[in-house]
């Protein structure tokens, strides 16, 4: 079987699993991006930039696919995030029914696949990703109003790119990976909300609707001595197709872009058999208007209704209410221990600055992001000259956020809410190198 044709086959058992991976995914842990893309990189605590070690590399740093030579890649999360949160003393006012509540979904899988071809002096890959863990799913009606019995919302992200990677010279290498994505939504049990909805017909309980778009990734990655290594990762906003049966809830009749974000990273070889490495990563959640618009609303003049003159302010329109969430700030570091031949060992941690502030509790019940601190462990074991297995376990540990329902402009007093979150992630990967 020759290397373009091994190529050929893995290329079309990754695009395979396209459908899938978009059948449901979550893996929320900085906001809703992964702390890390790859089962190697995630045993270090998502660290990469500077330290490509499989074919995630592409999500991480396109330029470290030129070093990776024949190979493909599959993995598989076993992801739990325990989401709660906490509205005692609410008494059915401000948006909020007075109870304390878990969302029910605790697990979810997560495959990712990847397959690259080292053509010379270029390369050429094919990775799938995915980002999601905007999901929640309470038992009953959190929000005053709600007729559907349950209330929550459920985002899944896929994204697949085309990586070419190339040596400048004998020391820097640069890629770029087109990328293509897609993104699922539905709502459920936001009824409430309806006299605050530019369109109240496309604000809850459509079932799922479907965007597509696209954006692209870039990196370099340079080789200063025999022992440090520097490199850097951008992404572009991946603009998307509107969520149309969600135009009343999203600003900008259903706009939901794929925020842009920027990485740095170094890796040392501190001895023969240690690595140590860092990245430090900015996620601009603050450039996509249905995730960062405030709660901060002013409540004249509201109509309801699709043809009615309605407040900028109204979920739907260009300053609708959103999540609250500004920039995200990530910082990690890992360590890597060559034990064997065969066996390489991992860990790492990682640091996030808060997605919101206290003031924008009311929405982000939806999507408690608060967890902001990681530790993870792994490790690679080569139990063949061409194949290994690798696993990682992630610990994000509990955090929480007690703020105000900061609409009590709408009567009454601000409703105390505390939301809660941890999460647990094991990942299982493969390697088969042809």
């Amino acid at each position: 079987m020759t290397s373009n044709f091994k190529f050929t086959l893995l290329s079309s058992v990754a695009a395979a699993t396209v459908t899938i991976m978009a059948a449901g995914t979550a893996n929320a842990t900085n906001g809703y991006f992964s702390n890390g893309y790859g089962t190697a990189s995630k045993g270090m605590a998502g660290v990469s930039v500077a330290l490509p070690q499989d074919t995630q590399a592409a999500a991480n740093n396109p330029a470290g696919m030129k070093s990776l030579g024949n190979r493909f890649d599959a993995g598989l999360s076993l992801f739990s995030p325990r989401r709660s949160y906490s509205t005692s003393g609410a008494a059915g006012t401000n948006f909020m029914n007075d109870n304390d509540q878990e969302s029910s979904q605790e697990y979810f899988l997560v495959p990712s696949f990847g397959v690259n071809k080292d053509m010379g002096e270029y390369s050429l890959g094919v990775t799938a990703t995915a980002n999601g863990g905007m999901n929640t799913n309470y038992a009953t009606n959190v929000f005053t109003g709600g007729t559907s019995g349950r209330t929550g919302i459920d985002l899944a992200q896929l994204l697949v790119g085309v990586t070419y990677a190339r040596k400048l010279n004998e020391n820097h290498t640069i890629g770029i990976t087109p990328t293509v994505a897609a993104q699922r939504f539905k709502a459920t049990g936001l009824q409430g909300f309806a006299s605050i909805s530019s369109d109240s017909t496309k604000l809850t309980d459509n079932g799922y609707d479907y965007s597509y778009g696209y954006g692209l990734r870039m990196g370099w990655l340079g080789e200063m001595s025999d022992t440090l290594t520097l490199g850097a990762m951008a992404q572009s906003t991946m603009y998307m197709q509107k969520f149309d049966k969600y135009a009343g809830l999203f600003a900008n009749k259903g706009e939901f872009d794929i925020p842009p974000a920027v990485s740095i990273g170094a890796s040392v070889k501190a001895t023969d058999k240690l690595t140590v490495a860092a990245d430090a990563q900015r996620i601009f959640y603050g450039t996509v208007d249905s995730i960062s618009n405030s709660h901060n609303i002013s409540v004249a003049p509201f109509h309801t209704g699709a043809g009615g003159t309605v407040n900028e302010n109204s979920l739907g329109n260009s300053e609708g209410i959103g999540f609250g969430w500004q920039d995200m700030n990530v910082f990690k570091i890992g360590l890597q221990y060559a034990y064997s031949d065969a066996l390489t060992l991992r860990t790492g941690a990682s640091h996030n600055t808060a997605a919101f502030k206290k003031s924008e509790t009311l929405f982000n019940i939806l999507a408690p992001a608060v967890v902001d601190t990681h530790l993870s462990v792994g490790g690679t074991y080569d139990f063949a000259p061409n194949m290994s297995f690798s696993l990682a376990y992630t610990r994000a540990f509990a955090a929480d956020i007690t703020g105000v329902n900061i609409n009590h402009i709408f009567g009454g007093t601000g409703t105390p809410i505390a939301l809660k979150m941890d999460q647990h992630d094991l990942e299982m990967g493969f390697n088969y190198d042809f």
